[in-house]
């Protein structure tokens, strides 16, 4: 159950909250021109906390069961659009990592960053697994090459054909084509009755991946991982999701061994104006 609670000592009737709220959960109270709650409406409450953010004079707290705790907020200006940009430019997919592992803090600190966002109605459906022992990890690998034998043995058609069997030589000479040998693997994971937890796990996992270098992580999108897993009912078992959950998406992380210094070509801008 949501609790609205408006404070009329500050409340000044603005109707900024009541514009920001789009399920017309809030309303002016006609005999104090004040922001009251529209009580048969507040369960359609979706915890976004507009209003609350919105309130110019900080009237409105909005609590629920389950909620995080509320970052703190700082008025140090924003990124400009140059820093943002070069930022975002500069990510690398990283496959050369240290062995040094990612402290629990770090990871904490990130994902508590990460939950703020967006998802479909505020539905807030991402679970997180993270993985930090590199020999669980190896195992994940190793069962996914033994899945890739199979496939090649069974599946001469399966559209990864051409590069399994290079994974699987590289596997045998010592290398890691699926996991790099990264130190860490976080996995975003939702309810598989629920069609929003693949978009917004997604999502979730991107701004993980923006977030991450500014902490001199490095990450990599774990698709082989994603693929080995949807057909791979070993794979799956190896990830250890909660019952009836199902992981749209992984990534490597760890601390990176080289370090880049360049932002590389890309293609040309792809755009239709109308």
């Amino acid at each position: 159950m949501t609790n609205i609670s408006i404070d009329t000592n500050s409340c000044t009737g603005c109707r900024t909250c009541i514009e920001v709220c789009q399920y017309f959960i809030l309303k002016t109270d006609e005999s104090t021109e004040k922001t009251m709650v529209e009580t048969l409406r507040a369960p359609s409450c979706c915890h976004c906390g507009h209003c609350g953010a919105v309130c110019p004079n900080g009237a409105i707290t909005l609590n629920y069961a389950g909620a995080g705790q509320e970052p703190g907020y700082s008025e140090d200006p924003f990124l400009t659009p140059i820093q943002i940009g070069q930022h975002m430019m500069m990510r690398r997919s990283i496959r050369s990592f240290t062995k040094e592992l990612v402290p629990e803090e770090t990871f904490r600190q990130i994902l508590d960053i990460v939950r703020y966002a967006p998802t479909g109605m505020n539905g807030q459906p991402v679970h997180w697994t993270v993985m930090r022992d590199p020999t669980e990890i190896h195992h994940l690998a190793e069962t996914i090459v033994e899945w890739a034998g199979d496939v090649v043995k069974t599946q001469p058609n399966h559209p990864l054909m051409p590069i399994l069997p290079m994974i699987i030589d590289a596997w045998n000479h010592g290398a890691d084509p699926v996991c790099h040998h990264a130190p860490g693997l976080v996995i975003a994971h939702g309810l598989k009755e629920n069609p929003p937890v693949f978009i917004d796990s997604i999502i979730a996992m991107t701004h993980l991946d923006l977030i991450a270098p500014s902490y001199g992580l490095g990450t990599c999108w774990a698709g082989f991982v994603q693929i080995a897993a949807d057909a791979s009912p070993e794979v799956a078992r190896a990830l250890c999701l909660p019952k009836g959950h199902t992981s749209p998406c992984a990534m490597l992380i760890g601390y990176p061994k080289y370090r880049f210094l360049r932002i590389p070509k890309r293609d040309a801008l792809k755009v239709t104006w109308r």
